[in-house]
């Protein structure tokens, strides 16, 4: 199990979980990552929050295609992007909001697209 993400509200000044299976899918959660392990909450708006789809299009479509084409592994990919256009400040894709996923996605993609197209006509043509 990757995150565990909930739905909440702000309700007369506090934060109220509003995920009806919340108890169960924490605790199935809580049980696969086992006790100690560091956990780190990010409560955002929802419409400032990176997406799910964000990351998707990143890995399998950016990186994706630059690892398969040049040999690198995925990890080293991610980690050559992030060092290029990461915002100041920034060190994880997980500290972007929506925003800065947007721009960060962009511009790995253009720079990735115009430095290794045939990496990216490749895989658009399944070939990949």
């Amino acid at each position: 199990m990757s995150a565990l993400v909930v739905d909440a509200v702000v309700r007369d000044g506090r934060i109220h979980i509003t995920d009806y299976f919340y108890r169960t899918r924490s605790a199935k959660a809580a049980k696969s990552w086992g006790d100690g392990v560091e956990l780190q909450i990010r409560i955002e708006p929802k419409d400032e929050a990176q997406t799910h789809a964000q990351r998707k299009f990143y890995f399998g479509m950016i990186v994706d295609p630059l690892a398969e084409y040049t040999g690198y592994r995925k990890d080293e990919w991610h980690v050559m992007l992030k060092s290029q256009f990461m915002p100041d400040g920034k060190d994880s894709i997980t500290q972007l909001n929506h925003d800065e996923m947007r721009d960060y996605v962009q511009a790995c993609e253009q720079w990735a697209r115009e430095t290794l197209p045939d990496a990216f006509a490749l895989y658009e043509r399944g070939a990949a």
